[in-house]
């Protein structure tokens, strides 16, 4: 699938395109101070490895309902979907068995998200690890279904929103990163719009909904852009971002958070 632009943008002016040899800690740098919107990897997943992983992760009928949203589907649980002491439980109880069980269903390939965490830790000069709290270790990365007509509308993302209110977990900055393994002939184009909301101005947005901003408050994105098959695409996902609809058949991909810490690793969960 193609590259699409608002008029008012070029491709080189928002988007860093690299490969996963010459993907380096100077990218995620430029996403981070603003200068790019969205860092491509096109090769992330090639040739036997990508057919492979599609074949044992498309078409199947294992995923469970996303608590945020039921209309998205994922196999492995979600922090940002927890509400509650219980669920945070729950989480932490569940994230060994959750991963054991997709690498199992990936084998005799790795798991997308563990090569997504061995690059960040060859790239990055502190290296990457997955985010613990009090010694416990989160999910690191989830295989999500967006089904065919579900909306992934205008949003931010927030790790603050699951924790205390005095809890940081040492995380200056977050980042987001999928790969993709199938995508719709139609639809599913990500959008990412210049508006970078604070957490109240976003709660300001977002007003009685449970989730997202209505599409009128933001105007159309400056960015939008059509994955590829075996590509990963970064972004800084408290920039407003959206997911338009898939038109023919689910869009999958391995998703991981990024925490940014100070002279520390890069923390990684799902």
């Amino acid at each position: 699938m193609t590259t699409s632009l608002a008029d008012t943008t070029t491709t080189s002016s928002l988007v860093a395109t690299t490969t996963r040899r010459d993907f380096s800690a100077n990218d995620l740098l430029r996403l981070l101070k603003g200068e790019v919107y969205a860092i491509r990897i096109r090769d992330v997943l090639s040739g036997d490895t990508l057919a492979g992983l599609r074949d044992r992760l498309l078409d199947r009928d294992d995923h469970g309902p996303l608590g945020t949203d039921p209309q998205f589907r994922r196999i492995g649980h979600a922090f940002s979907e927890t509400t509650s002491v219980d669920d945070q439980e729950e989480y932490f109880r569940s994230a060994a068995e959750h991963l054991a069980y997709i690498r199992e269903v990936c084998a005799p390939h790795p798991y997308p998200a563990d090569t997504l965490r061995l690059l960040l830790d060859e790239v990055w000069p502190a290296g990457a690890t997955v985010l613990t709290w009090e010694s416990r270790k989160f999910l690191p990365g989830v295989v999500r279904y967006q089904q065919p007509g579900v909306d992934l509308e205008p949003h931010t993302d927030n790790v603050a929103r699951n924790l205390p209110a005095d809890q940081t977990l040492g995380i200056a900055r977050q980042l987001s990163v999928n790969v993709y393994l199938d995508l719709p002939n139609r639809g599913g184009e990500l959008e990412l719009w210049e508006a970078y909301p604070d957490e109240s101005d976003y709660q300001q947005l977002s007003g009685d909904r449970t989730w997202g901003i209505d599409r009128h408050l933001v105007g159309e994105p400056a960015l939008t852009l059509s994955p590829e098959t075996g590509e990963a695409i970064v972004i800084d996902p408290r920039r407003v971002h959206a997911v338009r609809p898939s038109a023919d058949r689910p869009r999958v991909t391995v998703g991981l958070f990024i925490g940014v810490r100070t002279n520390e690793p890069l923390a990684v969960w799902s």
